[in-house]
């Protein structure tokens, strides 16, 4: 027990003295304009929100930080722009580029490693699990971030419907569409959910000039769902025609809303479907556990 207590001791030592030393790196060997870069807008947001809640992400992310630099080094165009859609409709987690994103999976990488090592090294297990932690380090970041677009991208479409709805009411209410975008953001419940985000980033985007077709048009590309290009495509041809915008946003609504539901309904179809290999595994096991010593015997000769 007192060697496995030393061993654990040596370990937090090795972690936190490896933490040291990326930090050191990035300090000597991150060219300067590299430390000095400011982010601004909407990406300085999130990545000062994420450093803020994670004490953990902070004390990592000068590690981060230096793989980052040596990552913008790797030309891989393709996965950098497949990374950029996927870190789009994530709604940009701690303010992450594709480079950035590729420097925190290396140092994922690297810590994963180290760290299933010096477990395997403290347990005296077999050194196998140090290529394990490697690839977990290499999967991991990228699960992650296609989880949290899909998360997103599913959020967005959910709340899509009712905030229509909520839109038309207040239009039919005297507002204009502008300020009625402005009334439902404001008495949105949940100031951190994906479609009051989108949606209070087009109000600011208007308050900087851009024209309502543009700061639509950036809408349906932050969140590239059927129902927001829908959306945004109805709502700028009413706006070229001349046609009342609130009839085209009610009929948006419940379009909205019956593709919400024939969703719905396809997941419930396919639910019998996906129970049903689980439900045969369980029926075998109680077979096994019913009649097992029946069939052993069987097999045996011993029956009759």
């Amino acid at each position: 027990m007192g060697n496995l207590d030393l061993s654990s001791i040596w370990l937090i030592v090795a972690l936190v003295a490896v933490g040291l030393f990326a930090a050191s790196m990035v300090l000597l060997f991150v060219p300067s304009e590299l430390r000095e870069s400011v982010l601004r807008g909407y990406r300085a947001t999130r990545r000062r929100e994420a450093l803020e809640a994670s004490a953990l992400l902070k004390m990592f992310w000068p590690a981060i930080k230096l793989c980052t630099h040596y990552a913008s080094l790797i030309n891989a165009k393709q996965w950098k722009e497949q990374k950029s859609l996927l870190l789009r409709n994530a709604g940009e987690p701690w303010g992450l580029s594709p480079d950035e994103f590729l420097g925190l999976t290396i140092a994922a990488t690297v810590v994963s490693g180290f760290g299933a090592f010096f477990f395997c090294y403290s347990t005296n297990m077999g050194y196998g699990l140090v290529v394990v932690g490697l690839f977990l380090g290499m999967v991991l970041p990228n699960l992650w971030l296609s989880d949290k677009a899909q998360a997103r991208l599913q959020s967005i479409n959910r709340g899509l419907p009712q905030a229509l709805d909520l839109i038309v009411l207040s239009m039919g209410a005297g507002l204009d569409f502008i300020g009625a975008v402005r009334h439902v953001v404001e008495k949105w419940s949940d100031k951190r959910d994906p479609l009051c985000e989108e949606l209070s980033r087009f109000l600011h985007e208007l308050s900087l000039g851009k024209t309502r077709k543009e700061a639509l048009e950036d809408l349906a590309y932050r969140a590239p769902t059927e129902l927001v290009k829908a959306f945004v495509t109805n709502a700028t041809q009413a706006e070229k025609r001349g046609t009342p915008l609130v009839e085209v946003l009610r009929i948006q609504a419940e379009v909205a809303r019956t593709k919400r539901f024939q969703t719905a309904e396809k997941v419930a179809g396919r639910a019998g479907v996906v129970i049903l290999m689980p439900l045969m595994f369980i029926f075998a096991a109680t077979v096994l556990v019913m009649f097992g010593s029946l069939i052993v015997k069987g097999f045996r000769g011993q029956l009759f």
